[in-house]
């Protein structure tokens, strides 16, 4: 059952990162509703519905329906080609503004997927009463004046309305989705998220079974391919163990696997070394791309690319790094008050996993604040920002009565001192910035 849910969950992530699934169920969806509605006008007389019903069916004939659908479907096909040039000239956008790592964000969004499926199955929709019509007026069948087709044209000029509405609001929600405000806020409360449903918010957690490694070499499971690790599954592995066994491993989540590098290593060595690697593979899914599924580091590495492209030479904007940094504060707030996975995880019968490059605080610290400090060693409002973030979460941290988790805080505050006497800001800007990372110093040596 678990190894169907997690196709299921692999099916989805598919479906919302790609811009072919969503469009192409719309399509499938508008081949089934044409057909109902084609079988519902030759089925049923519309004449016999109540006035109020019957009103807004429109009749034409059949020339005039025909010119009515051809409109309708070369509009829509139309307004999907700029749907697709829209589309492209955001991604394009962000990836030379921002970071290619925030691409996934622009084509998983599922207002976009939406539109552009909803706008290509308007043009199916009409496309195949059109074609129902004529087939029907080539034979002879419509005798009449008005068209039997009623009904679905009438739905298809709604659609076609409705598509071009959805064009409108596509350009506007990709117009604001390009705004570097709105970008970093979705990336950092999406990452908030993933804190959230990776780490719960208690008490620091203590290691199970936390014995010491066994001796010897231990059997190596290798990669048998390249790829990110997305997903570690700690309750997979453990069955994997026979009672009393020891699974080490030798990666990360977020981490790139090359093939034939170690995934992990066990002890004792198992009775069947091939049976037991397969599984230990399936535990350890890699993945072309890296996810945020069970990395929350990632959303911090996109958001710190994104500063660092801001503090480049060529575009020079500390405003956009001041914004990245007031956000890192949230994630990496939630990162110090909850718990991180444990280094070594135990099991029923003796079963323990060791997890000895799990990130811990100090590394996600390091990680949201040191490349950005290096930077920003010419933008003295930035250095200013990041001292007061830093200082800030410190704060915070006394009031939890957390105090032990903000020494790696202060040593980012040390580092900017340092680097300050390498800087060639005026003594001023030097001065004030000295001044706000000197209190969070003091109170690092006063607590050693």
């Amino acid at each position: 059952m678990e190894a169907v849910r997690e196709a299921l969950r692999e099916w989805w992530a598919k479906v919302r990162g790609s811009l072919f699934y969503v469009p192409a169920l719309f399509i499938v969806a508008a081949l089934g509703l044409a057909r109902l509605l084609t079988w519902v006008d030759s089925t049923y007389d519309l004449d016999a519905l109540p006035v109020l019903l019957r009103s807004p069916i429109i009749e034409s004939t059949a020339g005039g329906a025909r010119a009515l659908l051809g409109t309708a479907a070369g509009a829509t096909i139309t307004v999907a080609g700029i749907v697709f040039s829209v589309t492209v000239v955001s991604v394009q956008l962000a990836s030379s503004q921002f970071s290619p790592r925030v691409l996934r964000g622009f084509l998983s969004d599922p207002f976009k997927q939406n539109v552009m499926g909803f706008v290509v199955g308007t043009f199916t929709f009409c496309l195949v009463v059109l074609a129902v019509i004529r087939a029907e007026f080539d034979e002879g069948v419509i005798r009449t004046e008005i068209a039997q087709r009623r009904l679905g044209v009438t739905v298809a000029l709604a659609l076609a309305v409705l598509a071009i509405l959805a064009i409108v609001a596509f350009i506007d929600q990709s117009a604001r989705s390009l705004q570097v405000g709105e970008l970093v806020r979705r990336i950092a409360d999406e990452t908030v998220a993933r804190i959230h449903a990776v780490h719960p918010a208690s008490a620091d957690p203590v290691d199970s079974g936390a014995a010491p490694m066994p001796a010897g070499m231990g059997t190596v499971i290798r990669a048998d391919r390249d790829g990110w690790v997305q997903r570690v599954d700690v309750p997979g592995l453990l069955e994997v163990l026979p009672p009393g066994g020891v699974v080490r491993l030798d990666t990360r989540v977020g981490a790139f696997v090359a093939q034939e590098l170690p995934l992990a290593t066990i002890w004792p060595e198992p009775d069947d070394a091939e049976a037991v690697a397969a599984e230990v593979r399936a535990a350890v899914q890699l993945g072309r791309t890296r996810t945020m599924r069970q990395d929350p580091s990632f959303g911090v590495r996109q958001l710190v690319d994104i500063a660092l492209r801001a503090l480049s030479p060529g575009i020079n904007d500390p405003t956009t790094a001041n914004e990245v940094l007031v956000h890192l504060a949230g994630v990496v707030r939630e990162i110090l008050l909850r718990d991180l996975p444990p280094r070594v995880a135990g099991g029923e019968e003796g079963r323990r996993i060791y997890m000895p490059h799990n990130l811990d605080r100090g590394a996600y610290v390091r990680g949201a604040f040191s490349e950005i400090r290096v930077a920003a060693a010419g933008q003295p409002s930035v250095l200013r920002t990041l001292v007061r973030v830093l200082a800030g979460l410190d704060e915070l941290l006394e009031v939890e009565g957390l105090p032990g988790r903000a020494r790696p805080l202060r040593k980012e505050a040390q580092l900017v001192l340092d680097g300050l006497s390498d800087t060639e800001l005026l003594e001023t800007d030097v001065e004030r910035v000295r001044e706000m990372a000197a209190a969070l110093v003091e109170d690092e040596d006063e607590s050693s």
